[in-house]
């Protein structure tokens, strides 16, 4: 059976005015349902069924979609202008595969299945840690900026480090799945090996 990797959607909305819960971090997950009896064919089914990703014109078997939206308000003081409050938030909308075995599939294809299955789960599951590590950082380093002589000014200052955070995000993302990509083989075997003891020992 194949194992793809799952991909990172990205999703950016900048609203500089108004007033928004700290670091809010708001996630859901929805799946998709997978069908057979056979690796084979649960296996075509993922690649069919998958949720489809603009950005690689191909469909996962998971996916997650990242949104950083952000409310930054500025205030005067008497050297000019500084960040008054900045409230970042993250949207994450995770999509996983679901199988529900039919009757007489053999005991191997459900264990395997179970492997790819926590393994696609995992790794989306970082996708979105990710995301909130350096929604945190960001937020951070938005609030520590120092002052400007105009507020206009400020907020020019507040733009480029956002850009410079997601743009670092964005670099985190791909790096991780570079990493992933290259050990997928390694860490499935090395999981249905641990999995395959675990059913002997049980």
């Amino acid at each position: 059976m194949r194992a793809g990797m799952g991909s990172i959607v990205l999703g950016l909305a900048w609203l500089w005015t108004g007033v928004a819960i700290a670091g809010s971090v708001s996630q859901e997950t929805s799946y998709f349902a997978v069908r057979g009896s056979t690796l084979a064919e649960l296996d075509e089914d993922l690649n069919r069924q998958g949720p489809y990703v603009a950005e690689t014109g191909l469909r996962h078997p998971g996916a997650t979609e990242v949104k950083f939206d952000g409310k930054v308000t500025y205030k005067k003081i008497a050297k000019g202008c500084a960040v008054a409050r900045a409230n970042l938030g993250l949207t994450l909308h995770i999509t996983l595969p679901k199988w529900t075995p039919p009757k007489r599939v053999s005991p191997q294809t459900v264990l395997v299945w179970r492997t790819l299955e926590a393994d696609i789960k995992r790794h989306e599951n970082q996708h979105a840690a990710i995301a909130k590590t350096w929604l945190k950082r960001m937020e951070m380093a938005v609030r520590n900026l120092r002052t400007e002589r105009t507020c206009a000014e400020m907020e020019m200052h507040v733009n480029t480090v956002t850009q410079r955070y997601l743009a670092g995000h964005e670099r985190a993302q791909i790096e991780f799945d570079t990493i992933e990509g290259r050990e997928v083989n390694f860490r499935l075997r090395r999981a249905l090996d641990r999995n395959l003891r675990g059913e002997a020992d049980g």
